[in-house]
């Protein structure tokens, strides 16, 4: 009797242990909100709502946009001691780190070299203006990606410091009666994907669908990412689209001039309430705001030198504006340049336009 109830005690113990176990909030499995084995700013920052770009950066040690378990695990570990990731923390993690990100819309990065390089910032983590995020790494984009080509920093440059010079004059309308080049598409890349079989589908070379969108490996294209497909023969003719109105041009030469200058919040101005920007994916203007702070504080000398845009109609009746440019970002200790390619996304709004969609990629550096 008594072994009977010695068994029945502990069986209870054990029920009790087992109901009192709660899945861990702050686990990766948790985190990893759509379960595709990495997590991205915006997943983290649902459970550390005071994350910072500079901190997710940090913790970003092969600069690809995104944690795996093992960059979350350290990231996690600075939180529970009380402690914030930041650059020094970052050049600690593994090897990885030395690594060029992917480039910010997205983005596709050359072979590193020696001299860091920076995206033209122009108005994502991951050139963010334009570049990304991410890891600040070269490449323009608004926040970098692998920075995202990040956006024009708000705080106050030091005394004495130069102030960029920005070339970006509005390109002139195409002349009467010249023939516009194939209107474009767009694909949203899946899973599984490769360029190959998507120039396939639509008839095309995989070179020109490189050249439409910027690319210069063809091994690196991310799921999710938008393709601008020229129509047949656009790669051939050298254009991805039609020339762009006035008006458009303008609003680009706007774009470069803010992104140049330091305008923060003119510059935020110029985006909608919602943006598909870089790897971030679709985003609030608060976020763009971070990134954009970011990279033109890491890189407070920027020149962008624009040349003539193209644009393409999209269904929805936005427009897809392509911009090659000419850039230099500069700051105390390093400099770079090269050339990039931005893809805006531009929603008629009254007499202008907003963007709602922002991608860059460097396609040289010098």
């Amino acid at each position: 009797m008594k072994l009977t109830y010695a068994m029945i005690a502990a069986l209870a113990v054990g029920l009790l242990l087992m109901g009192c176990q709660k899945e861990d909030a702050k686990g990766f499995p948790k985190v990893d909100y759509n379960k595709d084995g990495k997590i991205i700013f915006e997943e983290l920052i649902v459970v550390f709502p005071d994350l910072t770009v500079d901190e997710f950066l940090a913790a970003d040690a092969d600069n690809n946009g995104s944690l795996d378990e093992k960059e979350y695990t350290r990231l996690r570990q600075a939180r529970d001691a009380g402690k914030k990731l930041d650059a020094a923390a970052a050049a600690a993690a593994p090897a990885a780190a030395a690594k060029t990100p992917p480039v910010e819309p997205d983005k596709v990065t050359p072979p590193a070299k020696p001299a860091e390089s920076a995206p033209p910032a122009a108005p994502a983590g991951q050139p963010a203006a334009p570049a990304a995020p991410d890891a600040q790494s070269a490449v323009p984009a608004a926040p970098a990606v692998t920075l995202p080509p990040a956006a024009p920093t708000a705080a106050t440059p030091p005394a004495g410091e130069v102030v960029e010079t920005v070339v970006a004059e509005a390109p002139a309308p195409a002349p009467a009666g010249q023939a516009a080049a194939p209107a474009a598409e767009t694909y949203t890349v899946g899973r599984g994907d490769t360029l190959s079989r998507i120039a396939k589908k639509f008839g095309i070379t995989a070179k020109e669908l490189m050249a439409a969108n910027g690319m210069k490996d063809a091994d690196r294209i991310d799921a999710g990412r938008v393709l601008t497909i020229p129509g047949k023969g656009a790669a051939k003719s050298g254009a991805s689209g039609e020339s762009v109105s006035p008006a458009v041009a303008a609003f680009v030469a706007d774009y470069f001039a803010k992104s140049g200058s330091g305008e923060i919040t003119a510059l935020v101005d110029l985006y909608g309430d919602s943006v598909d920007y870089y790897k971030k994916g679709r985003i609030g203007a608060d976020v763009v705001r971070q990134d954009k702070t970011a990279y033109f504080e890491r890189w407070p000398q920027r020149t962008y030198n624009a040349a003539p845009p193209t644009a393409a109609a999209l269904p929805d009746g936005n427009i897809k504006v392509t911009v090659p440019v000419d850039y230099t970002v500069k700051r105390a200790d390093k400099s770079a340049r090269g050339q990039a390619t931005f893809t805006l996304v531009l929603q008629p709004a009254g007499g202008s336009f907003r963007i709602v969609g922002e991608q860059s990629a460097v396609t040289e550096r010098k």
